[in-house]
Parts: structure tokens; C-alpha cells; sequence
């Protein structure tokens, strides 16, 4: 079967799922499932490159600039389709999750328009799987690299990294019809509360913890707090959560066991003041404009 006709086919499946962008390695997953549809040899890394030259070549897909291994494609079904930043890096490393700042903006959680793409790095455990395949797609395949691009489009990426057992609170979210990985709701509060400065600022994360007060899953967010194994954490949250007028039974062990001393900060980043919660063991360090207006529902 002649080249042509393969390339055909793998931009029809692309088609069919409206992309305008696809990584080598997606690619690679498409000229196999086309390989076992219609018989043909199955494609090793060898074929997959004379594939990518043949289509660059013929002006079929461009790469993106300083981006490894992701492509635009060219052809005139693609060019109806957005190419949303996120989708670019999401296709570089296909098991990141768009976090902080860039989270709380897809939540609705804050007004504030990122100018940066955040994003946080995890490990391929064999859990989750790039999305748009499936696991039967990587039986014969080597799974994608992890690429870090740190520009995509003009727009700045940053990049973070967590420990593998707190790789939990992730879901599946669309952008412009793209699906990327996402922290959740719960998990996007906790990381702006840990993160103040990757999430727009104390001021923001208030807000959001606010706005977020009547979607969230109480039971769900416990959850997670346990699970970072962190006291000082948990006094933040049972702080904010009882502030917000939301109560679940764990806060009361939580607020038994708390740490106590000049460390015990609500913002970590902030100096000591001398305002303080006794029943959470917090310094109160920031405004009280701040509480006031995060308090007003």
C-alpha cells in the first residue's frame, strides 16, 4: 500500500477527531491502529520518521518552533480548528496537568487572566494514559517523552514537579474542544492555598476558596488534605473552611492536633503578625480587609 494512502487515512482519523496538532508520538498511535485496520506492515520508529520527513516535506505539517516533536498540521481541514496554547504543551508532555493560576482560571475561580501557563510534571505510573489513546495503543509502543517546552507561542510555561504519592486530583477538562489534564476543584484550592504565589496571590486564593465554597466536595477536599500528611495544612483549610461557614466532622480532630508556634502562619510566605486564631493555633498574617472581604458572602 503506497505511502500516499497511508498518510491519507492517518490525516482522516486526525480529521475525524477534529486535531490540528499531534505530537510523533501521536502519530505513531494513529499509523499503527490504521497499520492493523487495513493490514498493513506495522510501522517500527524507522517508518515513523520517513512518515514525519515525507509530510513535512510535502508542506502536510510544520513543526512548532522550539517545541520537540509536535507539529501543526496544514492541510485545509485544520485550518477551520483553534490551536489553544494548552493543547501544544499538553501534545510536548501528554501527562501534565495545567495547575495553579492556570487551573483557577478554568474552575472560574478567579478573574485574573494568567499570563503564564502553568503546569506541573507527574510521573508515567501506567495509571493515566495520553489522552485520545487508549491502553491497548501502547502495547508495541514506547510511551512519549515528558518535553518541558518553556515558550509556547510567545506565552511563558512554567513548570513544576510533586512527589509521585501526591499525584492524585486530576481530571479531564477541554479547551476549544481539546482535552488536557487538569487539577480538580478540590485539589486546584489546595494547591493555590500551598502555592499562594503560583496562584495570583493570597488576595486571589481567598477569593477562590470564596467562590469555590459552594461547589465544593467537602468530603472530597478532607481527603486530600490527609493525604499531603501535613498539619499545618490542615489548621489552613479547617481555618478557611469554618471562616466560610462550612463544617465537616474531621475539623475538630484537625484543630486538636494542630502545630503551635511562630511557624504556624496562614500565609506561609507572609511575616507574623499577632493576630491569631486559638482554636486553629494560626497567625492571622494578612489584612483584615483581606478576611473581611473574603468572609462577606
Amino acid at each position: 500500500m503506497g505511502r500516499d494512502t497511508i498518510s491519507q487515512r492517518i490525516f482522516s482519523a486526525l480529521a475525524q477527531d477534529r486535531r490540528s496538532i499531534a505530537a510523533d508520538w501521536r502519530f505513531h498511535v494513529v499509523y499503527m491502529r490504521v497499520a492493523i485496520a487495513h493490514a498493513y506492515s506495522l510501522p517500527d520508529t524507522g517508518k515513523l520518521s520517513a512518515l514525519l520527513r515525507g509530510l513535512g516535506a510535502r508542506g502536510e505539517i510544520a513543526p512548532f518552533e522550539g517545541i520537540s516533536g509536535v507539529y501543526r498540521v496544514t492541510l485545509p481541514y485544520a485550518g477551520v480548528l483553534p490551536t489553544p496554547d494548552e493543547a501544544i504543551v499538553q501534545e510536548a508532555s501528554p501527562l501534565a496537568v495545567f495547575s495553579h493560576l492556570t487551573a483557577l482560571a478554568y474552575h472560574q475561580l478567579t478573574d485574573t487572566i494568567p499570563r503564564r501557563i502553568y503546569v506541573t510534571s507527574h510521573h508515567d505510573t501506567g495509571q493515566r494514559h495520553p489522552l485520545g489513546t487508549a491502553p491497548d495503543d501502547w502495547t508495541d509502543i514506547q510511551r512519549p517523552a515528558r518535553r518541558r517546552p518553556s515558550v509556547v507561542n510567545g506565552t511563558k510555561v512554567v513548570w513544576f514537579s510533586t512527589r509521585r504519592d501526591w499525584e492524585f486530583g486530576t481530571t479531564v477538562a477541554h479547551v476549544e474542544g481539546y482535552p488536557i489534564y487538569v487539577t480538580d476543584l478540590e485539589r486546584t484550592l489546595l494547591d493555590s492555598l500551598r502555592f499562594p504565589d503560583r496562584s495570583g496571590g493570597v488576595l486571589e486564593v481567598l477569593r477562590a476558596w470564596k467562590r469555590g465554597a459552594g461547589e465544593v466536595a467537602l468530603d472530597t477536599l478532607v481527603d486530600y488534605t490527609e493525604r499531603f500528611h501535613q498539619r499545618l495544612l490542615r489548621q489552613r483549610v479547617g481555618y478557611l473552611l469554618e471562616r466560610l461557614g462550612l463544617a465537616h466532622p474531621t475539623l475538630n480532630d484537625w484543630a486538636a492536633q494542630g502545630l503551635r508556634g511562630s511557624s504556624a502562619k496562614l500565609v506561609a510566605g507572609a511575616d507574623f503578625s499577632p493576630r491569631f486564631s486559638e482554636r486553629w493555633n494560626l497567625s492571622l498574617n494578612v489584612p483584615e480587609s483581606v478576611i473581611s472581604e473574603f468572609e462577606s458572602r
